[in-house]
């Protein structure tokens, strides 16, 4: 698409600012390459942008789903502000981040869910469980199982706790809680059978071949068509036509329960599988 005419020449753009105003003080982790769980929302990252003299910059990993983007692209490259947002110049170094404060999380009075146990293995997706990280004043966290693909590490007992090294890639603290609350499950386990007729065209024979197909929950190593089907507890999903179903694979797309997240953009829901 033509969008107008030029003459002369303009130089590359401004590189991060390093007014001192603009710095975060001392300068986090350096960013490196990992999974679309590497980062979380509110993880700052260091870049080192020249050697001589030393000059960093941080940045600041952006909201969910976004946040998946993180430690899959730098925030200097192409494409990095889909996960990091500039937070200032930094200088030094900063020592790890402290333990969850209960000033900033939100207090759920009205009870806490059922404790963490690494003997379950039932968790879904969406479902509450609290975490005692002190006695002596009681405190308590809550934390949610994250979506598909990640669930799955929800019932891995305590390598995957939420206190553990690896506790992130299966939950998400979302608040302190005080006193008891029956847990709630979102969605509900559902252990019927649930199918759809998957349909291929054989391009080569110019035919159509239908075959009844197993409905599982999203999965991250299954490659996602036009009219495919997912569900989320035996609530069910389907991929949307071009040019929306490229996002039908990716993770930030992953339908929930939540009609406020990006999944509508990829997927429309339907009719609940068979009782």
């Amino acid at each position: 698409t033509v969008v107008g005419h030029c003459s002369g020449s303009i130089g590359p753009t401004g590189a991060p600012s390093f007014d001192p105003a603009n710095s975060v003080g001392g300068c986090p982790d350096e960013w490196e390459m990992g999974s679309s769980a590497s980062y979380e929302e509110g993880d700052m990252v260091s870049v080192t942008i020249s050697t001589m003299p030393l000059r960093q910059v941080a940045y600041r990993c952006n909201a969910w789903p976004l946040s998946g983007h993180c430690g899959q692209i730098s925030p200097i490259e192409d494409g990095g502000d889909l996960g990091w947002t500039f937070a200032g110049s930094c200088d030094g170094s900063i020592g790890p981040t402290a333990s969850p404060s209960f000033d900033a999380l939100s207090v759920d009075a009205s009870g806490c869910p059922e404790e963490f146990s690494a003997s379950k293995t039932d968790y879904e997706a969406g479902d509450l469980v609290s975490f005692s990280v002190s006695d002596s004043p009681s405190r308590d966290l809550v934390y949610q199982c994250r979506e598909s693909p990640n669930a799955q590490f929800c019932n891995q007992g305590a390598t995957f706790a939420p206190d553990s090294e690896s506790g992130t890639l299966a939950w998400t603290l979302i608040g302190a809680c005080s006193g008891t609350l029956a847990p709630t499950y979102s969605p509900s386990q559902y252990d019927g059978t649930c199918q759809f007729m998957k349909c291929v065209v054989e391009e080569t024979i110019e035919t159509e071949n239908c075959t009844l197909t197993d409905v599982d929950p999203w999965s991250s190593g299954v490659d996602y068509v036009e009219d495919d089907v997912v569900r989320l507890g035996a609530k069910q999903f389907k991929c949307r036509e071009w040019p929306n179903f490229i996002w039908c694979n990716e993770e930030a797309y992953v339908p929930t329960m939540n009609d406020d997240d990006f999944w509508p953009q990829a997927w429309t829901a339907i009719e609940d599988c068979p009782p």
